[in-house]
């Protein structure tokens, strides 16, 4: 299974990578261009969870990627808490990320006014499965850049977050790569 360090150099890899979506549903299209940044892996790993750890991972959320990184912050660091097991499968499948970004699974419009329990704010739900286990991505708009950004993530254990959810067809997907200036053609039904 994947560790803390697994998780954070798969993350890495996509800092250099932009995916930009098609979307389309009655006759309507959208365009949504997504980006990765060294902050996001804190939430995405559920290290906000870990409350008994504050100081160990306080600080900007960047810095502590980048801690992880070097090794000052450990698995075993990690393991100490009393609340790693709440994010011990998000850690073990993060490590997925890049690979059910590149899949061509399903997209739904999130609504969050239908999981009115849930803390989570998104705009799109995707969901795909790793080992026979559903994976939910939950996608933001940055208002800053315009771009989109990864959320949240984690595997299902009992609820179905995209029950009620409007599905979106879609369209096209491609993969960028920033630093080669290349693209990788990862979807394209109107060439069907």
């Amino acid at each position: 299974m994947a560790d803390i360090l697994q998780a954070a150099k798969s993350f890495k890899n996509l800092l250099d990578v932009e995916y930009q979506i098609l979307l389309g549903k009655k006759n309507k299209q959208l365009n949504l261009s997504i980006d990765f940044e060294r902050l996001h892996f804190y939430h995405l790993a559920g290290l906000h969870y870990l409350k008994d750890l504050a100081d160990t991972l306080k600080g900007d959320r960047g810095i502590v990627f980048e801690k992880i990184l070097d090794g000052k912050i450990t698995q075993a660091d990690l393991e100490s808490s009393i609340h790693y097991p709440e994010i011990k499968d998000r850690i073990e499948y993060l490590v997925y990320l890049e690979s059910l970004m590149d899949s061509n699974e399903t997209i739904f419009k999130y609504n969050p006014a239908l999981e009115a329990f849930s803390a989570i704010r998104a705009d799109f739900l995707l969901k795909n499965q790793v080992q026979a286990r559903n994976i939910f991505i939950f996608l933001s708009g940055d208002k800053s850049n315009g771009k989109y950004f990864c959320r949240s993530f984690f595997p299902q254990t009992d609820k179905d977050y995209s029950l009620g959810q409007t599905n979106w067809t879609l369209l096209y997907k491609k993969k960028l790569r920033k630093s080669a200036k290349t693209e990788t053609m990862l979807y394209d039904r109107m060439k069907r």
